[in-house]
């Protein structure tokens, strides 16, 4: 993204609920074990459920363990003995990465010593203006980001929408963050959550169409081949890229990636209104229950209560 970037706001009058966030997100791997390694025992994700070949991850809690608390949950893994790994750069839509948001620079710069220290090679380091971000992938290819937002007092706005850049990462800043505490790095900290989201799809008119005007997301900071979209001005909760070629073809269940991801709207009047909309647009997945909806590239999205 540079300065010749398009910021044309959204349009629509339809607008999701200011509070409306990312939720859990499902992802296929191969092989159970070897995905808990990387995610249990280098990022320090706890084992929240398992049942029958999957598992729920959330972060780390203060004080100990908590019981089950599915609001903390960050990602599912589902096990599909057999798939391929995920190709470093998908011809297909569906996922390009999973970004989880940490809770300050400090916690990305102790994640950063701390995959440093286990020897996990990154895919890159990234200043986007509103945050700071490491790129990596998990054992099947899955892509992750994992990143800190700068306080938004200090985002740069224009015209209303808010601009981000592909910057080089202050890396020894990040690193001096990090070492300000004193403790040993054991995972991603209590506060972690999924920030946001990014698809590749196969046509980008029809892809905003519906994540604006029938999601009721803002549309945000706009390149020819990448849109950003959110709800409550925030930088982006989805990025939709077109990286793929238009016209790419289906994400394919014989292939690492997203089985699905989570839109959390509290509010029980917004919730109900989405759902009215997914239904008037054909989108939900089975006419008989309110709760999976398939974007225009069939990326399934599950609509979800929890705050």
């Amino acid at each position: 993204m540079d300065s010749s970037a398009t910021t044309r706001p959204s349009a629509s009058s339809i607008r999701l609920a200011a509070d409306a966030h990312i939720g859990r997100v499902r992802l296929r791997v191969a092989d159970l074990e070897r995905a808990l390694a990387f995610y249990r025992d280098v990022l320090g994700l706890r084992v929240e459920r398992e049942w029958r070949a999957s598992v729920a991850l959330a972060p780390q809690v203060h004080g100990g363990n908590a019981g089950p608390e599915p609001g903390r949950e960050l990602i599912i893994l589902e096990e599909r003995p057999g798939i391929a790994r995920r190709p470093m750069r998908p011809r297909t839509t569906g996922l390009y990465h999973v970004a989880l948001l940490l809770p300050s620079r400090r916690e990305l710069g102790r994640a950063l010593l701390g995959l440093r220290a286990a020897g996990y090679r990154l895919r890159g380091m990234s200043d986007h203006a509103v945050s700071e971000s490491l790129y990596l992938d998990d054992p099947d290819g899955n892509g992750l980001e994992i990143y800190a937002d700068r306080p938004r007092e200090r985002w740069p706005v224009q015209g209303g929408v808010v601009l981000m850049t592909v910057d080089p990462m202050d890396v020894e800043g990040v690193i001096a963050a990090g070492r300000e505490s004193p403790e040993r790095w054991s995972g991603l900290p209590p506060g972690t959550v999924v920030g946001h989201v990014h698809f590749t799809v196969s046509n980008m008119e029809r892809a905003v169409l519906f994540y604006r005007d029938v999601i009721g997301f803002d549309v945000g900071m706009q390149v020819p081949t990448l849109t950003a979209v959110s709800a409550g001005g925030y930088h982006h909760h989805l990025n939709l890229n077109t990286w793929a070629g238009d016209g790419a073809p289906p994400d394919s269940d014989t292939v690492a990636g997203l089985v699905s991801w989570e839109l959390r709207v509290p509010e029980d009047q917004s919730r109900r209104a989405l759902i009215e909309r997914l239904a008037a647009a054909g989108a939900l997945a089975d006419p008989s229950s309110d709760v999976t909806a398939l974007d225009p590239d069939r990326i399934p999205l599950e609509v979800a209560a929890v705050a």
